[in-house]
């Protein structure tokens, strides 16, 4: 009894206050009349028309009810306390107008010649276009074919609006996976006829946002025609937007990705390296910017005032510098790199202790692949201070090996086997004609041969190939020479036993051993301080004479 007994005042309460107090006295209490009548409590259309200036024709019920339906559809809450209460109000143009909304400018509270406020004529005439902007057809016709048992209400909500709230995600699902797939067609069909390729990881990554944002906006659209009240559809519909926003950024994001890869295919088929480095610059600046721009318009769109928060990041701007002078001195680091060039994607380099593949240059860090397959990053501040050495920039690489002959080689097959290392290396089309190859030193267990030689390659591989194509040229002249390479041992020789005693050795007069000496001095008849005569050498000398007797 109680209970029913405040139910049946709070009720009464509005047609009491009419009673006794003139509803559009003021602003405030205009706009207030009309929520008072279409409220959960008391639902009165023609006591809500009170205060509104009504043309001759027009459905007297039917205005404010759409009105409310205006504001509950599109989420705008009606600040009533915040509305003045002075029956003088006049606004900044000295005009008796009140707009209790920013969001609708045509929906505006004026005061009569009789002194009292109404929602103005023109707002009334304006409220069908309002209305036929904010629900579409659609949901007219779809509640028009439905039979009473869908406008049953549970927990608030008509049975109509689950059934139109399901059939719309199924609507708004399928427009996302056929868009998807539709731009995966016509991207791919468009970079094939220009020659490039799709990453189809990277495309793969785009799916989700895509349907995201195709699906939040297509309930954002149509969640007017839920016809929710307010207090549902304004949160519902302040998170849509969020979310939209949110989407998009991250789509963004994910297209920029896509954008980097196909440009690496466009790059691959350049001779210039400057593309592949610029590439990841401009990739992570582009995606830096979409980053800052969207989260200020996320923030905008969850209800922060932007600018005070801008206003707050240059309060703190001192503090966020030094905290960020690392960051800012590696960005001027990958500036530094782009503009000097040190080193390119793809280089063979050694920075410090790291020694490998240039991989990736961005704005905080470069990545090198080294020789063991891990991946190191350095930060580019380092970089700019430390000794680079890029290894691949070389035209031409050295190779310096000793090849070891036994003792027992005689010296013309010696000779001969040297001019057989200068005629392979004369032969191959990489090495440079400026290679060494001499009888170089007297080792412990081998006759020395220096080799010496550039080859003319673009990379590591390259070289490889070359110097293993001369060694097995060096073996197959060595078995053809019969040259026997050496290998360290150790050989002991016992010179006396007791029952072989050494031999006493008798040296020689002083006339035989000079005339010993004296066969390899100059005029000697077994002298031959140049070596043997083969009638040809591939030595580097010898070609040039040999190339000036031809030119004459």
């Amino acid at each position: 009894m109680p209970t029913l007994l405040m139910w049946t005042i709070f009720w009464l309460a509005p047609h009491a206050r009419a009673a006794d107090v003139d509803p559009c006295a003021n602003p405030r209490s205009a706009v207030q009349n009309l929520f008072d009548y279409l409220g959960a409590v008391a639902y009165d259309p023609d006591r809500a028309a009170t205060c509104f200036e009504i043309p001759p024709g027009t459905a007297r019920s039917r205005v404010p009810v759409q009105l409310v339906q205006v504001f509950d559809a599109r989420g705008l809450y009606v600040p009533v306390r915040d509305l003045p209460d002075d029956p003088d109000y006049l606004d900044d143009h000295d005009e008796p107008v009140v707009v209790p909304v920013r969001e609708l400018p045509e929906v505006a509270v004026v005061r009569g010649d009789d002194g009292r406020w109404r929602f103005s004529e023109e707002t009334v005439r304006a409220l069908p276009d309002l209305y036929a902007a904010t629900f579409s057809a659609l949901s007219e016709w779809f509640q028009s074919r439905l039979p009473p048992v869908f406008y049953t209400r549970f927990l608030g909500i008509h049975l109509w609006q689950v059934c139109y709230a399901g059939l719309l995600l199924l609507f708004a699902w399928g427009l996302g996976t056929g868009l998807r797939m539709l731009l995966k067609q016509r991207a791919r069909s468009g970079l094939a006829r220009l020659g490039l390729q799709l990453d189809a990881e990277d495309w793969q990554r785009t799916n989700r946002p895509l349907v995201a944002i195709v699906v939040l906006g297509v309930v954002y659209w149509g969640l007017p025609d839920l016809q929710l009240p307010i207090d549902v559809s304004a949160p519902i519909r302040k998170a849509l937007w969020v979310g939209v926003w949110i989407a998009g950024v991250l789509l963004a994001l994910r297209f920029v990705t896509v954008g980097a890869g196909v440009a690496r295919s466009w790059a691959a088929s350049t001779e210039s390296k400057l593309d592949d480095q610029a590439i990841p610059l401009l990739r992570q600046a582009t995606q830096l910017l979409l980053l800052v721009v969207g989260v200020l318009y996320i923030a905008d769109a969850m209800g922060f005032d932007v600018w005070k928060l801008a206003a707050g990041v240059g309060i703190g701007g001192l503090a966020f510098a030094l905290a960020a002078q690392d960051t800012v001195a590696n960005v001027f680091g990958s500036v530094n790199i782009f503009l000097d060039r040190p080193f390119q994607i793809g280089d063979w380099v050694k920075i410090g202790d790291v020694e490998g593949v240039v991989e990736e240059v961005g704005f905080r860090s470069t990545r090198v692949r080294t020789f063991y397959n891990s991946l190191v990053t350095i930060p580019n501040s380092q970089i700019t201070s430390a000794n680079v050495d890029n290894l691949g920039l070389r035209p031409r690489r050295r190779i310096k090996l000793t090849l070891g002959v036994t003792y027992d080689t005689p010296p013309d097959v010696l000779q001969a086997y040297v001019e057989g290392v200068r005629a392979v290396l004369a032969a191959h089309p990489k090495v440079q004609r400026s290679y060494e190859v001499h009888v170089y030193d007297f080792g412990p267990s081998s006759i020395d041969i220096l080799v010496y030689y550039h080859v003319v390659t673009a990379t590591w591989s390259e070289e490889l190939d070359a110097r293993a194509q001369n060694l097995l040229e060096f073996v197959r002249v060595a078995k053809a020479l019969g040259v026997s390479f050496a290998f360290p041992s150790t050989s002991v020789y016992v010179e006396s036993t007791p029952e072989h005693p050494l031999a006493e050795r008798t040296a020689a007069d002083p006339v035989t051993l000079r005339e010993a000496f004296d066969r390899f001095g100059p005029g000697g008849r077994d002298a031959r301080p140049l070596g043997p005569d083969f009638g040809r050498s591939w030595s580097v000398p010898a070609r040039e004479a040999a190339d000036r007797g031809s030119a004459e």
